[in-house]
C-alpha cells in the first residue's frame, strides 16, 4: 500500500522527520514550508530511495495549513479507487476536524502523527489494519452472499422483525429502531445493499459508524439463522422423500413439512398431524417414523 506523508514543517521541524530513512519506495513525502521556516536538514532531503517533494507556500496566517489540506484533497481525488493511506505530520490538533470530515465521507485511511513513525511501528500498524480490513470484508461477504435473493413481502417482514429485536436488545430507542429498519428494508433487494444502508445512516445519525457496525452484526446473525433454517428444511425434505412415499403422504407433503419446520414441541407435531389426518393410529405411526427428526424437540 502506498502511503503519503504531508509534513507541516513549521510545526514539527526536522524532529518530526527523523525516521524518514526507514520509509520505503511505496512511501511519498510532501514537505510544506515557508521562507521563515528553519533550514530543512540535508540528510532528510537527500534520503535515498524516498520520494520527497517540497512545497513552499506564502507567509500568511494559516497559509501552510490551508495549502496542506488542499493538497490532501487533491491526492484523495487523483488516487480515488486505489488503496492508499495518508498521514499528516503535525502536533496541531486542528487537522483532526479535517481528518474526521474525510473519514465520514468514505476515506478511512487518514491519520495524524507528531512525527514519522519508524518502520517497525509502521509495519505493525499496517498488519493490524490489514487484519481489521480482512475481518470486515469477511463479514460483508457473508452478509452479501447470505442475502443474495429477492426479498418478498414475507421475507421483508421477517427481516424487519429480526432487526428490530436485535436493535432493541442492544438498547436502541423505538424511534431509532424504526428509522434504522426503514433503511435496511429499503435496500434489502439492492445489489450493493450495505453501501446503501451505510450512506443513509451517515446522513441521518451522528454516530452512524457504530450503528452501521451493529446493523452488520445483526444481519450476519440473520444470515446464519436463515442458513440453519435452510439446512433444516433440506434435511426434512430429504427425510420425507425417503420415508413417506405413499400417495396419502405425498399429496400433503408441503403441509407435513411445514408442520415439522414450525413446531416447537413434539406434542405440537402430534396435534398438527391429527388436524391433518384425523386418524390417531396413522399419526402414531408417523410420529414413530419421524423420531430421528423430532427427538431434539422438547416434550413427549
Amino acid at each position: 500500500m502506498e502511503t503519503f506523508y504531508l509534513i507541516d514543517f513549521e510545526n514539527v521541524h526536522n524532529e518530526g522527520m527523523e525516521s524518514i530513512g526507514t520509509l520505503t519506495e511505496a512511501d511519498h513525502v510532501h514537505i510544506f514550508y515557508t521562507e521563515n521556516a528553519l533550514n530543512i536538514s540535508l540528510d532528510i532531503v537527500l534520503t535515498k530511495g524516498i520520494d520527497i517533494i517540497g512545497h513552499k507556500v506564502p507567509v500568511r496566517k494559516q497559509s501552510l495549513d490551508m495549502h496542506l489540506v488542499s493538497y490532501l484533497g487533491y491526492l484523495l481525488g487523483i488516487n480515488k479507487g486505489k488503496e492508499c493511506s495518508y498521514v499528516i505530520i503535525s502536533k496541531d490538533k486542528d487537522y483532526d476536524n479535517i481528518i474526521k470530515f474525510w473519514q465520514e465521507n468514505g476515506f478511512k485511511s487518514i491519520s495524524r502523527n507528531c512525527k514519522i513513525l519508524s518502520s517497525n511501528v509502521v509495519n505493525e500498524k499496517r498488519t493490524t489494519e490489514s487484519l481489521t480490513t480482512a475481518a470486515t470484508q469477511n463479514i460483508n461477504s457473508k452478509i452479501n452472499v447470505g442475502m443474495a435473493y429477492k426479498f418478498s413481502g414475507n421475507d421483508r417482514s421477517e427481516l424487519n422483525i429480526y432487526v428490530q429485536h436485535g436493535l432493541a436488545n442492544l438498547g436502541y430507542s423505538r424511534n431509532s429502531i424504526n428509522r434504522i429498519c426503514k433503511f435496511v428494508i429499503a435496500h434489502c433487494n439492492d445489489e450493493h445493499m450495505l453501501n446503501g444502508i451505510h450512506n443513509d445512516l451517515m446522513r441521518e445519525f451522528q454516530d452512524y459508524s457504530k450503528i452501521y457496525d451493529d446493523v452488520k452484526v445483526i444481519l450476519k446473525e440473520f444470515v446464519s439463522s436463515k442458513g440453519k433454517v435452510t439446512k433444516r428444511e433440506s434435511q426434512v425434505r430429504s427425510f420425507f422423500g425417503q420415508h413417506f412415499k405413499k400417495k396419502i403422504y405425498v399429496d400433503k407433503k408441503d403441509e407435513i413439512i411445514q408442520i415439522l419446520l414450525g413446531a416447537a414441541t413434539r406434542q405440537k407435531v402430534n396435534n398438527e398431524l391429527l388436524k391433518l389426518y384425523s386418524d390417531s393410529s396413522r399419526v402414531k405411526e408417523m410420529i414413530k417414523t419421524l423420531q430421528p427428526l423430532i427427538k431434539e424437540l422438547p416434550g413427549r
